[in-house]
């Protein structure tokens, strides 16, 4: 007997209801990847290593979302990845535009960008809050300005963005700094050794516009954390964020959600399912703050 199982936690519905405050959408591109593909795997990986048997549907902080997430399915992406970008900010814009808070498993960190742009369908300025050990501040990577690795930059670039807080970052290089130069008031970068190994809303250096009620798109590079904890990404770099640090930013900032993506999960790095299981359990208690 095959013992099937219980996608992310037990948390979706059995299929798309608008009428549920939460959605859950997978993102299976890579297409704006350098270097090492494979995040297009990752989606369907935290689906099914986030297992439900396992995994029970509460929260930390108790709140039981069994069957509360509507399941938008994947959105594969097109032959281009313009032509994804168009796809994924138009899918995205349905959802938010009708009420729901929206969580996306990626897929490389080039879909938080259309993901962004789509949030400017709820008519407010947005706070970008940026979890990841690059700042993804390059004005274009090898010739491409729609790379993984100008996510930063893009977003900065819409007026409905208000700001972007970047934490755990570590590779700050000076071709990047000049690009944060561009951006005063409006991006502020928490590094890693700023934080250190206490609390990240007790560090010190986020922004006062953070404060709670904020209106925040979260977006997670899983390689904010040290690769000791999410060995499964593209490019892991030593003296990162834990994970007990992310959870308690989560479920204690405040923040009034719009929505959230964890992203650059490689399954074929990854080791034990590890970092897969990790991202299930970050867009859990996520969408617990929003539930409850």
């Amino acid at each position: 007997m095959i013992d099937h199982p219980l996608p992310l936690g037990g948390l979706l519905s059995t299929d798309s209801d608008p009428t549920l405050p939460l959605a859950f959408a997978a993102l299976p591109c890579d297409q704006s990847s350098s270097i090492r593909r494979g995040s297009a795997e990752g989606p369907g990986r935290i689906r099914l290593a986030y297992d439900g048997r396992v995994y029970n549907s509460t929260t930390e902080t108790g709140i039981d979302l069994s069957g509360a997430v509507s399941d938008l399915g994947s959105w594969e992406p097109e032959t281009t990845w313009e032509a994804t970008r168009r796809t994924y900010a138009g899918e995205a814009a349905g959802v938010l535009g009708q009420g729901q808070a929206l969580f996306a498993a990626g897929g490389d960190h080039g879909v938080t960008i259309p993901l962004g742009a789509a949030t400017e369908v709820l008519g407010e300025q947005i706070h970008i809050v940026q979890l990841d050990a690059h700042p993804d501040l390059y004005p274009e990577y090898r010739g491409d300005r729609w790379s993984h690795a100008c996510v930063a930059t893009r977003l900065l670039e819409m007026e409905h963005i208000s700001t972007v807080t970047q934490i755990g970052v570590r590779t700050l290089n000076h071709a990047q700094a000049e690009v944060a130069r561009r951006f005063p008031g409006r991006l502020a970068i928490v590094e890693a050794r700023d934080v250190g190994g206490g609390s990240i809303l007790e560090s010190g250096d986020l922004p006062d516009i953070l404060r709670p009620g904020a209106k925040v798109w979260l977006t997670v590079d899983l390689d904010v954390f040290d690769p000791a904890f999410a060995p499964g990404v593209a490019h892991p770099v030593p003296g990162g964020l834990n994970p007990r640090q992310v959870i308690e930013l989560i479920q204690e900032s405040g923040w009034s959600l719009v929505g959230m993506d964890v992203v650059e999960c490689l399954p074929a790095r990854d080791e034990g399912d590890r970092t897969a299981v990790l991202a299930g359990r970050l867009l859990h208690e996520a969408m617990g703050t929003v539930a409850g």
